[in-house]
C-alpha cells in the first residue's frame, strides 16, 4: 500500500511540475534510427522522423560519439552512446556440485547486435554521424533526406517542416494528373470547410486508470487545457460509462495494468462494439510493450505513451492524436471527391496511422533492450518478424501514396 502511495506521489509531482521550454512545443519531434553491428561494421536498418518527446542527449555516455550535422555538414550538436555489442550484467556463481554461491558480474560481447538511436529533431538537422571515440574513425553517416521527405508528405502543415526550404522538382506530372491535382485544390476550397474550422465544442476525454491519484491529476490537467474529462477506475467501469453515456468521448486514455480486466481486454471490448470502435484509444501506461502486443494491437490504438510523464508530454500526445485524425480525414475527403476508389482510400487511411504507431512501439522495444539487458534469441526473432511485417505494410503505404499523389501533393501545397 505504501509503495502504491509513493508511486502515486512521484507521478503527481512529475505531472504538475511545469515542463521545460523545449516541452512547450506541441510539434516536438524525434529522429529514430535503427542500426545493426555486423562484424565491426554498422549498417542502417531504417530511419524515421516522428512526433515525440526529445531525449536529453547530455544524459547519455559511452565509447561511440555522435555528431548532428546540417545540410552543409557543419556540426549542430554532439552526444555519445555506449557500445551495444558489450552487455554487462549479473550471473549466479556456483561451486562444484551446482550449489549457488552468490552473484558475480558478467560481460558479454556480441559482434552482431541491433540497436537504436533516438535524437531530437531540429529543422536544420540533415545528417547523423557516429564515430568510434577512441580511434576517431567514422562508423556511419545517416542521411535524413528520405525520412524528412516522408514526414513532409504526412505532415505538410507542421511549422518546422514549412520552415525548411524544399527544392522545386522537375515538371514530370502528366497533364491528366495535373488536372486531378488542380481538382483536388478546388475541392478543398469549395467543400469540407468544416475541416479547417477550429474545434468549437470542447472535446471529451475518458480517463481509465485504477490509480485514483492518476485519474484525479489527469482530470485536473485536462480541465486546464479546455477538455472535458470523464473518468473510470477500472475496465469494467469504462464499459459501463460507454454504455450509459449519451455522448461518447472523443478520446480514451487507457491504462494497461488493471485488475481484473486489464487494458488490453478493455480495448478488445471497445473495438468489438460497432458504436465504440471509432473512438480513438491512447495507451498511457507504465508497462513496456512487447512485440506480440505491437503485432496484435498496433492497428487498434492511436499511440503508446509510457508513465511517468509530465503535463506537456500528456498534452502533446493528445494533440497529436487529434491533429493526425483531422489531417487523415481531410485526405480521405479530398481523395474521394477526386474520384479515387473508396477501398483504396480507406486502405491508405488505415495504413497511414498503423505504420506510424507500430514503428514507434517497435522502436520503444528495441530502445528498452538496447539500454538494458541483451535480448534472447527468440525475442530477437520475434522483433525481426514483426519488423518485417511492418516493413511490408510500409511498402504498401508508399505504393498507395504514389497512387494518391495528385491529391496528396495538392495538400502539401496548402
Amino acid at each position: 500500500m505504501q509503495l502504491r502511495l509513493l508511486v502515486g506521489l512521484i507521478l503527481l509531482l512529475l505531472l504538475v511540475i511545469p515542463a521545460t521550454a523545449a516541452d512547450n512545443n506541441p510539434y516536438q519531434k524525434i529522429v529514430v534510427i535503427n542500426l545493426a553491428y555486423d562484424n565491426g561494421v554498422i549498417k542502417e536498418g531504417s530511419s524515421a522522423i516522428q512526433y515525440g518527446t526529445a531525449p536529453n542527449l547530455n544524459l547519455q555516455s559511452g565509447s561511440i560519439g555522435g555528431v548532428l550535422l546540417d545540410a552543409q555538414k557543419k556540426p549542430i550538436n554532439e552526444f555519445s552512446i555506449r557500445d551495444p555489442r558489450i552487455q554487462m550484467g549479473d550471473s549466479v556463481a556456483t561451486v562444484p556440485g551446482g550449489t549457488a554461491q552468490g552473484m558475480i558480474g558478467s560481460t558479454q560481447y556480441n559482434p552482431q547486435e541491433d540497436f537504436g538511436v533516438v535524437i531530437p529533431f531540429t529543422p536544420d538537422l540533415h545528417y547523423v554521424t557516429l564515430v568510434d571515440s577512441p580511434t576517431g574513425n567514422n562508423l556511419i553517416t545517416v542521411d535524413l533526406t528520405a525520412p524528412l521527405a516522408e514526414f513532409r508528405q504526412m505532415y505538410p502543415d507542421d511549422p518546422d517542416i514549412k520552415s525548411i526550404q524544399q527544392p522545386v522538382p522537375a515538371r514530370t506530372i502528366p497533364v491528366t494528373m495535373e488536372m486531378v491535382a488542380i481538382l483536388g485544390v478546388i475541392l478543398i476550397a469549395i467543400s469540407g470547410v468544416g475541416y479547417f474550422v477550429r474545434r468549437s465544442q470542447p472535446l471529451q476525454i475518458l480517463i481509465v486508470d485504477d490509480e485514483p491519484s492518476i485519474v484525479e491529476v489527469f482530470s485536473l490537467l485536462l480541465s486546464r487545457k479546455g477538455y472535458v474529462p470523464m473518468t473510470a477506475q477500472s475496465g469494467e467501469e469504462c464499459i459501463s460509462v460507454l454504455k450509459n453515456q449519451k455522448k461518447l468521448p472523443d478520446l480514451i486514455l487507457l491504462d494497461i495494468m488493471m485488475y481484473p480486466m486489464d487494458g488490453w481486454q478493455t480495448l478488445e471490448k471497445i473495438k468489438e462494439n460497432a458504436l465504440w470502435k471509432q473512438i480513438p484509444v491512447l495507451m498511457v501506461t507504465g508497462k513496456q510493450p512487447t512485440p506480440a502486443e505491437a503485432k496484435k494491437y498496433g492497428l487498434c490504438i492511436e499511440d503508446y505513451i509510457l508513465k511517468p510523464l509530465n503535463a506537456q508530454e500528456l498534452y502533446n500526445a493528445i494533440e497529436h492524436v487529434f491533429r493526425r485524425k483531422e489531417f487523415i480525414e481531410r485526405e480521405i475527403h479530398v481523395a474521394l471527391k477526386a474520384g479515387f476508389e473508396k477501398d483504396l482510400v480507406c486502405e491508405y487511411a488505415r495504413l497511414r496511422k498503423r505504420v506510424e504507431v507500430e514503428k514507434k512501439i517497435i522502436g520503444m522495444i528495441r530502445s528498452a533492450y538496447t539500454t538494458g539487458e541483451s535480448m534472447a534469441d527468440d525475442m530477437i526473432r520475434t522483433i525481426d518478424d514483426v519488423n518485417a511485417e511492418i516493413g511490408s505494410r510500409e511498402m504498401r503505404l508508399r505504393n498507395l501514396q504514389s497512387q494518391l499523389a495528385p491529391v496528396l501533393s495538392s495538400e502539401d501545397r496548402q
